[in-house]
């Protein structure tokens, strides 16, 4: 599945890998637009389930998100919610009916709209095999084009440029 174009400002940004793809670390991403659980899990729920079906429980960690209800209902069907301290603060997990768990990354809500857009395109590519950290580290630092890149220096240079020197051959 491609991504999910918002249909409204507040519909759920998120985006899935098309099936069959590779597995990877992550099978798609999703944007929330704050930390709150309250109002981010309900509004990411009922747009899976309105795409792909239901959930039966929702992981996430605990340090990442705090407290959430222990238990929502979307779609007719109960949902349980559990945090973790030990899942990647990176990601969340949903489990369908049948036990099959998909993995989303978790974009920072407050990455600009290009980033954002970026990520949930990298981590929904059917190729991705990307860990979490991987995926949101691979940005561009762009103080890096600013800084001349040095030549290909010698250790013995090196080390006469950091303060130090060597003895001269006597």
């Amino acid at each position: 599945m491609g991504p999910d174009q918002p249909r409204t400002s507040t519909a759920p940004r998120f985006t899935l890998k098309p099936t069959p793809s590779a597995r990877g670390y992550v099978d798609g991403a999703w944007w929330p637009r704050s930390n709150d659980p309250a109002t981010e899990f309900p509004a990411l729920l009922s747009a899976i389930t309105t795409d792909c079906g239901p959930v039966t429980r929702l992981s996430y960690n605990l340090s990442t998100w705090g407290a959430s209800p222990k238990r929502l209902a979307v779609g007719g069907h109960p949902v349980r919610i559990e945090g973790f301290r030990t899942l990647d603060p990176r990601t969340v997990s949903l489990t369908d009916p049948s036990g099959h768990r998909t993995v989303l990354l978790v974009v920072p809500p407050e990455a600009t709209e290009r980033r954002g857009h970026a990520l949930l395109a990298r981590a929904a590519a059917p190729d991705n095999l990307a860990s979490p950290r991987d995926l949101l580290d691979d940005e561009p630092d762009p103080l890096a084009a600013s800084i001349p890149e040095q030549a290909d220096e010698s250790p013995e240079s090196r080390w006469e440029t950091e303060g130090g020197h060597l003895l001269a051959d006597r």
